[in-house]
């Protein structure tokens, strides 16, 4: 009887210390004393009792900060390759919660990206085939690595949620000084213009096919507001960064048509004529940008932070 009520006892204090909720603030100090000391298995085991409390907790931006890190830890005792990290984050990504999925995914699509950044000579040199590329994505063509990028990017997007999750929300994972709240008021707005950061950023040119979709110095990205949203551009080549970009460009404004204040509405007008300006093509594109930055001041006359 006696060992019984000894047993009962273990079991009752162990299940109540399982129950305790971690002290997630002391076990992020205790991950950044780990990293300093370079000991990146133990940050990866701690990471890994954040990421559990969190997720238990709802705290999804927490939940995968932990775990980006913890597979950048891993990575590390692994050797430090990317393709390591990208391997484990997209294993994290087929079983983590639908709540987590669309930051797991914009993450996903930066790192590919990096890779690209990393080894650009190699996908410079490869040939587009028409052959299956397999899983290896360290095997991929130019083109077969674009599509993996967008398509990480266009599934965070696609979770409507996101235009009603301030990113206030989200303040654990991303800070102010890089975000500021009246430019991306919405986890939409984060993700939407981390996806056309990739966009209009040139890089994958190389990849354009030979119906490739150009912007002329008339069209409506250098236009009025009503008219760029009006605008449906007509092409074969459905998945140019430049159509993505525009898309993406009239989606964000369209969002933000009638928001009480002005500030994510013309940060994203701005970057929108400053696109046109840098990809249209034909004479007077700098005379058209110009006019259109007037056209822009004229509409709104009061500072940009309104």
């Amino acid at each position: 009887m006696r060992l019984l009520v000894i047993f009962v006892t273990l079991a009752f204090g162990l299940v109540i210390a399982q129950a305790q909720p971690a002290d997630r603030e002391a076990l992020w100090k205790e991950v950044a004393d780990a990293e300093k000391k370079g000991l990146p298995k133990t940050a990866a085991a701690k990471l890994q009792l954040i990421y559990d409390s969190a997720m238990q907790e709802g705290k999804h931006a927490e939940a995968i900060k932990a775990l980006a890190k913890r597979i950048t830890n891993e990575g590390a005792v692994q050797g430090n390759k990317p393709e390591e990290k990208i391997t484990r984050l997209q294993a994290e990504l087929e079983k983590t919660s639908e709540e987590a999925k669309p930051l797991l995914q914009t993450i996903l699509g930066h790192w590919y990206w990096q890779y690209f950044r990393a080894n650009r000579y190699r996908f410079l040199q490869r040939t587009a085939t028409a052959q299956p590329l397999g899983e290896d994505f360290t095997k991929w063509d130019l083109p077969r690595l674009y599509h993996e990028i967008d398509l990480h990017f266009t599934n965070a997007l696609a979770d409507g949620r996101l235009k009603t999750i301030p990113t206030i929300d989200f303040a654990d994972l991303l800070t102010k000084p890089t975000l500021p709240e009246k430019y991306r008021p919405t986890l939409y707005d984060f993700i939407a213009n981390e996806a056309l950061g990739f966009y209009t950023s040139g890089e994958f040119a190389a990849a354009k096919p030979e119906d490739a979709f150009e912007v002329k110095v008339d069209d409506p990205l250098l236009g009025p507001l009503d008219k760029f949203l009006a605008w449906q551009p007509q092409t074969t080549d459905t998945k140019s960064p430049k159509i993505k970009a525009i898309r993406l460009f009239q989606d964000v404004l369209r969002f933000h048509l009638d928001d009480a204040g002005s500030a994510a509405l013309n940060d994203a007008d701005i970057l929108r004529l400053l696109h046109g300006e840098k990809i249209s093509i034909g004479d007077g594109v700098n005379d058209r940008f110009i006019d259109a930055m007037q056209a822009f001041v004229e509409r709104e006359p009061g500072p940009l932070s309104a």
